[in-house]
């Protein structure tokens, strides 16, 4: 047969009289709360859940939520909104510069710094340095291919220059003063009496023959004008100081001429702007045919003419081309009548 279990219930107003044994339960029906006797109480076995502490949006009391070690930082939380945290590596003590040689923990940390020493450096051969210059794979001596080395002085040791040859130049007055010159092969003597100079091919100079002329260009132009050098002459250096520049384009305008000028003679048939000289004027006159006697240059007829007037009006004079002349003018009479 089938059993049916049973509790106490009732409403939360009469809780407080409710007596329970223990291990006695007892539901209240208006509160939904289950209780539980322990023999001397009631334990509430399903008590309210305070309304924020599940699903609250922000915490009563706000909480700092910070960083340590290699990182630190912190920020102050209380679950209202999110947060981020600033963070700052922690200082390994270094002082900051720029270093050729550092030492770092595990982490990639620089924790110590060093300059570079001799035994840092490795060896390198020539090949692997790409701006040593030439020089740099040439050894040091006198030998062919070798670099010669400066002495104290900074200069090089006179053991391994070639021999030098220092000429000098003596001007002399004559072949005697030549011949008695202290000198070396390569000097020269310049002779005055000879305007020439002569070098020294062979010592001793006291031996003609061991001196060489010197040849000279074979331009006979010594001198310009009586300069020599640099030459820059004049006007007057040449003998045409009254000459003065002139432009083409004036020189001939409106010219004074003075003295005798002279022009080429037209022919006699030449009827152009061409200047007529005096040869082509005389030679005109001579060969005329238009005229005779006098005429060319008579101031009087040799016969005397009469000037007429006839018609109409008449009149007459005689005219020898000595001067002017009047005519004295009649008209003709008309018959009389009217009119």
């Amino acid at each position: 047969m089938a059993q049916t279990l049973k509790i106490k219930r009732g409403n939360n107003a009469n809780l407080p009289s409710l007596t329970l044994e223990a291990g006695e339960p007892a539901f209240v029906l208006d509160t939904g709360k289950l209780y539980v006797g322990n023999g001397t109480n009631k334990v509430l076995i399903n008590p309210d859940i305070p309304s924020n502490s599940q699903t609250t949006d922000k915490l009563k009391t706000a909480r700092t939520i910070a960083l340590r070690g290699d990182v630190i930082g912190s920020v102050l939380f209380d679950g209202s909104s999110d947060v981020t945290i600033t963070t700052t590596e922690k200082a390994s003590g270094v002082t900051p510069g720029t270093y050729c040689k550092v030492t770092v923990d595990t982490k990639g940390n620089v924790i110590a710094e060093e300059k570079l020493i001799s035994s840092d450096i490795p060896s390198l051969t020539l090949a692997k340095i790409s701006d040593a210059g030439t020089a740099a794979s040439k050894n040091v001596g006198t030998s062919s291919g070798n670099v010669p080395i400066l002495d104290s002085n900074g200069k090089l040791e006179t053991n391994i220059l070639p021999a030098l040859a220092i000429t000098d130049t003596f001007p002399v007055d004559n072949e005697t003063e030549m011949l008695a010159l202290t000198a070396q092969k390569g000097d020269v003597a310049v002779r005055k009496d000879l305007n020439k100079s002569f070098i020294l091919k062979l010592e001793p100079p006291t031996v003609l023959t061991n001196w060489q002329e010197l040849l000279t260009p074979t331009d006979t132009v010594l001198s310009v004008a009586g300069k020599i050098g640099i030459v820059t002459l004049t006007s007057s250096d040449v003998g045409l100081g009254n000459v003065t520049n002139e432009s083409k384009a004036t020189m001939f305008t409106n010219p004074t001429f003075t003295g005798i000028p002279v022009a080429p003679t037209p022919s006699a048939e030449t009827n152009t702007t061409q200047i007529a000289t005096a040869a082509f004027v005389n030679s005109v006159v001579a060969n005329k045919t238009s005229v005779s006697g006098n005429a060319g240059t008579a101031t009087k007829l040799e016969t005397d003419r009469t000037i007429a007037i006839a018609g109409d009006v008449v009149g007459s004079a005689s005219f020898d081309g000595s001067s002017d002349i009047s005519i004295t003018a009649t008209i003709s009479n008309m018959d009389g009548g009217t009119f």
